[in-house]
């Protein structure tokens, strides 16, 4: 059996009438379509440097690196602060940087689906008069007690093709007056390939997970053709890597990713990885523990992360099995004195377990009966 660690796409996704009804949130806001979520940072904190040359950020310890990479191609100056064990902002260290940066802006990521203490953060900006970016790459249709992340931020950024099956995509949400010069930026269409490969790959991977030998050689086939695509020198824009190029940040969500995102049933794919998140968590039972804590009513999970003693050891005794469990975030970009005890911890013990929309209770059933013979300690 095989269980990918992203969601797939199905030749019916196309076919799917589009939807007549109102679009939730962020689907219904003030957008801009980005190819990918490090763009829209980057354009976004570059049309803030414009009305504030010398701007100061706060930004959270514990991150991917490609958000970090993006503010500072902006040029913004960056202050690093802590994030706990429980991924939650550290609110005095925020305080504090506060007090001896003066901050133009404070930047919040929503891990995995869960809510920072968005109440203390946002009054803490109001105090400052700092502007509030909630990056919810990680948290797309997550709204916990009813308030969708993302919704109160001055700014918001949501990466669509980590909780979607779309090829691209990224959007910059603005809850507050337009920002100049974003509404005239000229964007430009990645390349065919980019988004036909994209595509492939995600049709080769749902049929994989529902007939595992068919899909496995079919994928060996699209390698071979992807190899000789590299050995041509083909270009291709490519999501879920890590790193920035600035010859990138003009790219556009692609026509097929919009196509798509007008068939998806948004609360259908919430319920289902609620659910999944649900009964996954009861049949692992007490050998795990939860980073971040239990989900909160209406959050909406990218994984089951769980707190593994040695989470290498632990994916690699999974994939083995079928189950592409995710390293998540072993490393990062922070400040020069180096990561903090907090986020060492959570680089070295968040292991990703797929729950997303795709995952059938059969492959459910099967993730929680190997993780119980690999039985990784928990941290």
């Amino acid at each position: 059996m095989y269980v990918p660690t992203f969601q797939g796409l199905s030749p019916i996704d196309w076919l799917k009438p589009a939807a007549s009804g109102p679009a939730c949130f962020p689907f219904a806001s003030r957008r801009l379509p980005f190819y990918r979520a490090r763009n829209a940072i980057y354009q976004l904190f570059r049309g803030l440097r414009a009305l504030t040359p010398r701007l100061e950020v706060l930004v959270p310890d514990y991150n991917s690196g490609n958000e970090v990479l993006a503010l500072q191609a902006a040029g913004a100056g960056l202050h690093f602060y802590r994030v706990g064990q429980d991924m939650r902002a550290d609110i005095e260290d925020v305080e504090r940087l506060c007090k001896a940066h003066d901050p133009d802006v404070l930047y919040v990521i929503h891990y995995l689906g869960w809510p920072q203490p968005m109440q203390a953060l946002q009054q803490l900006c109001r105090e400052r008069a700092m502007l509030l970016v909630e990056d919810c790459a990680l948290s797309l249709l997550s709204q916990p007690g009813g308030e969708p992340l993302g919704s109160c931020g001055d700014w918001s950024i949501f990466c669509l093709y980590k909780t979607l099956p779309v090829p691209n995509g990224a959007l910059l949400v603005e809850n507050a007056a337009p920002l100049a010069g974003l509404d005239r930026l000229r964007l430009r269409h990645a390349g065919g390939l980019s988004v036909l490969g994209r595509i492939a790959e995600l049709m080769v991977q749902r049929l994989r997970a529902r007939i595992d030998g068919v899909g496995t050689a079919i994928q060996s086939a699209k390698r071979a053709v992807g190899k000789a695509a590299g050995a041509l020198d083909m270009s291709r824009a490519r999501v879920g890597d890590l790193g920035f190029n600035l010859d990138d940040v003009d790219l556009a969500m692609s026509r097929s990713s919009q196509r798509l995102l007008r068939r998806f049933n948004f609360d259908a794919i919430r319920r289902a990885r609620i659910d999944n998140y649900h009964a996954l968590r009861s049949a692992l039972g007490d050998s795990v523990t939860v980073g971040g804590g239990d989900l909160p009513d209406g959050a909406c999970p990218l994984f089951l992360p769980i707190l593994a003693a040695d989470k290498a050891a632990a994916a690699r005794a999974l994939r083995a099995r079928g189950i592409d469990a995710l390293e998540f975030w072993n490393y990062g970009a922070g400040d020069s004195a180096g990561d903090s005890s907090e986020v060492r911890f959570l680089r070295s013990h968040v292991l990703g377990l797929p729950i997303h929309q795709d995952v059938s209770p059969r492959q459910l059933s099967y993730i929680a009966a190997q993780f119980a013979s690999v039985h990784p300690q928990a941290a």
